[in-house]
């Protein structure tokens, strides 16, 4: 009894145990060779790849395998790319390229996905190759041809979105499309909506904190803005959308100011937090306007403020330090790049040191480090 004890291997010993034994069989076997001297794969990616698909472990020929990768190669695929698909799904890996995986790929070139277009399909959602061709995909491309109305935004959408493939055509994708036609969406709202957000097809739904700051904005029902602005939100997080808000505030506006500028420059919520943050520091802190100017004039959080605002209002106010001829600021924030240089720095009389403030400032931009002032 005393000697069976002995042999006992500990629960904790027994799993460590385990996983040597494991890993062990994974280096001697015929893919794990394959993937790690062709591909560079790592052990632990290897090992991954196994969990996810046993079979790799029982293959005594690569030909499958080596089939798979071929006919990636042929339609472009490069290395990378094909490693990253393999260890993505690996439940394709040893399926039959001609029988089954090829008719898919086909099926995506009659769609328009052709050649560094279909690579991108490809290799930023993988998950295309394992779902049936004609239960899944076909319905779900001809549905979605449908609703983009061109071939050739169906083909930005779905680059720009390619987790719409994971979507369940009966379950997400039409559901979604009814929910935003009950908000008004329709046609070419709808159309527009999906042209620029084609991820918001995830979404049947708002929460009550979303509903609700639709509802603070206050926008017409119906309206143009109402549209862009459900949009928005619908496709942003809360977090992020109230940090912005936020910003506005901290910089001294009030509640009903802060809507006024969302009403007005719906844009802000698709800037990030920290552009809000800085171009309203600039503004308050720099050009020593009150917060509120941004109220009249929500187009300046538009303007990129490395390269537009800075530099053309260092520009302004050598100018104004000058005694020249007066200029409005807000005229020169908004000219076109070349009518400010011929007007405004070459047609002033001290037009090298305007130039050299200007260019100067224009270089700093490339190597602007964001700061994390606070209003």
């Amino acid at each position: 009894m005393l000697c069976r004890k002995l042999f006992v291997i500990p629960f904790h010993f027994r799993n460590a145990y385990s996983t040597l034994i494991n890993t062990h069989s994974y280096s001697q076997n015929l893919f794990s060779h394959f993937a790690s001297t062709k591909f560079n794969m790592s052990a632990a990616d290897i090992t991954r790849m196994f969990k996810r698909n046993r079979s790799l472990q029982r293959l005594q020929t690569l030909d499958k395998v080596e089939q798979f990768v071929d006919m990636l190669n042929r339609y472009g695929c490069s290395q990378v790319q094909i490693a990253k698909i393999m260890m993505t799904q690996p439940s394709i890996i040893s399926t039959s390229a001609e029988r089954i995986l090829e008719p898919k790929i086909k099926l995506l070139e009659d769609f328009g996905f052709q050649g560094e277009t279909l690579v991108k399909l490809l290799a930023s959602n993988p998950y295309i190759l394992s779902v049936s061709l004609k239960n899944d995909l076909l319905p779900k491309m001809e549905f979605l041809k449908n609703l983009f109305q061109s071939q050739e935004f169906l083909i930005k959408s779905l680059l720009r979105a390619p987790s719409i493939f994971s979507y369940n055509l009966e379950k997400t994708l039409k559901p979604s499309v009814v929910f935003w036609e009950r908000w008004g969406f329709q046609g070419t709202d709808l159309f527009q909506l999906l042209r620029f957000r084609p991820a918001i097809l995830q979404r049947s739904s708002l929460t009550p904190a979303q509903a609700e700051l639709i509802r603070e904005i206050g926008v017409d029902k119906g309206s143009k803005l109402f549209k862009y602005i459900v949009g928005a939100v619908a496709t942003s997080r809360m977090e992020t959308l109230m940090a912005k808000i936020e910003n506005l505030k901290l910089c001294g506006l009030s509640a009903e100011e802060t809507w006024q500028v969302c009403r007005a420059g719906p844009q802000v919520f698709n800037y990030s937090k920290v552009k809000v943050r800085e171009t309203m520091n600039f503004v308050v802190k720099d050009m020593e306007l009150p917060a509120n100017y941004i109220v009249k004039h929500s187009w300046l959080l538009q303007l990129n403020l490395e390269k537009i605002m800075r530099p053309r209002f260092l520009v302004w106010q050598t100018i104004k330090s000058m005694n020249g001829p007066s200029v409005s600021l807000l005229s020169v924030l908004v000219m076109p790049e070349a009518r400010f240089v011929r007007n405004i720095v070459r047609g002033h009389p001290e037009s090298t040191t305007l130039w050299t403030i200007y260019e100067n400032a224009i270089s700093k931009a490339s190597n602007h480090t964001k700061s994390s002032i606070q209003c």
